[in-house]
């Protein structure tokens, strides 16, 4: 009977721990977010779109940070590009635009595989790779959106409101690979 007992004291006892340990880690997740999107240009977004994953990145890891960054930011250019050519394939509004996000796709896949697959002895080499790129992908978006300044309607309005975003993911993740690229740690 107390074996019974100690054994359900023991498991209560683990329960209502379990939920603040699990707290005080989140609560530690979302420190080392929130610090960590501190130096990018769109500090909300930053939280906002890379919180579902961070439970996933090392605390202080600045290419495990960039190379969330830039997986968050081609997901987003990705489903950008499947919607143009789904609803808009041949528009004379949006054909320069999705030409625009497919390339901006491709190069951060190209940045999101250097990332992945870091080499010490070719840091700057692929640094220099990844901030091209993911440069490249920015300003394909806001030539998307230029491009679409002359034309009207809630379509056009919608499409341009997610490039934006798009482009603002971006800016965060590049400002993530320069930190990386300035820490000059593969870590």
């Amino acid at each position: 009977m107390a074996s019974i007992i100690s054994f359900l004291l023991i498991s209560s006892l683990l329960l209502v721990s379990f939920p603040s340990f699990h707290a005080r880690n989140t609560s530690d997740y979302h420190f080392y977010l929130r610090r960590a999107c501190n130096d990018t240009p769109h500090r909300n977004l930053c939280t906002r779109s890379l919180a579902p994953f961070s439970h996933n990145t090392p605390t202080g890891s600045p290419r495990e940070w960039a190379h969330l960054a830039v997986t968050v930011a081609m997901s987003e250019y990705r489903r950008i590009s499947i919607y143009l050519v789904k609803k808009h394939q041949g528009s004379p509004a949006f054909t320069d635009c999705t030409e625009c996000m497919r390339d901006a796709t491709v190069q951060l896949q190209s940045s999101e595989y250097e990332l992945k697959n870091f080499d010490r002895t070719k840091f700057e080499l692929q640094m220099n790779d990844i901030e091209t790129w993911v440069s490249a992908a920015l300003t394909d978006a806001n030539t998307c959106n230029d491009g679409l300044m002359y034309y009207k309607g809630d379509q056009v309005g919608a499409v341009k409101h997610r490039v934006l975003k798009a482009a603002h993911l971006c800016s965060n993740a590049l400002a993530f690979v320069n930190k990386l690229a300035s820490s000059k740690s593969t870590n």
